[in-house]
């Protein structure tokens, strides 16, 4: 299987670690074979191309994303603590990602990523949704906070990171990240940390 091989392996840790520091469009097939040990005849029996690729560290990304989530959730732990572990998680997550990575996959239009990675964070969505609802309906979440509000509001965080006025007022994007995550995932508990009725 391709996925087995040393050499694809090899590709895609590389090209992760290169796109995470400086961005996919900066970042040459080249660049990716000479650091990875690999000839460009290696890389393209693998990928028809550098977007192809892309999309694959993204599905892996989310995939990766995906297991930690369900694994969490499964844990016998209070609902406010898998939020919590949930934020180290994104934490750990986006140590050292770029600015250029972030604008790339969201609003660099010409590499089409936007719309891979939307498709994948749609399905990823539904099922948060889902415990989210469990959640409220267990007293969990607050009642009076609209769900689908609050989903939509995640749905802009695509605008936020990528908002040149915003990026500036932070020293990093793992800064900007964070804060953005600590005002969504703590806006939903039940005030004074009191369980709402169910």
């Amino acid at each position: 299987m391709i996925n087995e091989s040393p050499k694809y392996s090899d590709i895609i840790i590389t090209a992760r670690k290169l796109f995470w520091k400086h961005g996919i469009s900066r970042v040459s097939i080249e660049e990716i074979c000479r650091e990875a040990n690999v000839s460009k005849m290696t890389f393209y029996r693998f990928f028809s191309n550098k977007v192809e690729l892309g999309k694959t560290i993204i599905d892996n990304i989310m995939d990766e994303s995906i297991e930690k989530y369900r694994s969490l959730m499964k844990q016998d732990i209070p609902f406010e603590e898998k939020i919590r572990k949930q934020l180290l998680l994104k934490f750990e997550g986006t140590k050292e990602i770029s600015a250029e990575f972030v604008k790339d996959i969201y609003s660099n239009k010409k590499l089409g990523l936007h719309l891979h990675w939307q498709k994948r964070a749609d399905e990823f969505t539904k099922e948060v949704r889902y415990d989210y609802i469990k959640a409220q309906n267990e007293g969990f979440i607050r009642k009076d906070l609209n769900l689908d509000f609050m989903f939509y509001f995640s749905s802009k965080s695509t605008d936020l990171l990528t908002d040149p006025q915003l990026l500036k007022m932070y020293d990093n994007m793992q800064d900007l990240i964070m804060e953005y995550a600590n005002l969504f995932f703590f806006g939903v508990f039940p005030r004074h940390n009191e369980k709402s009725k169910p």
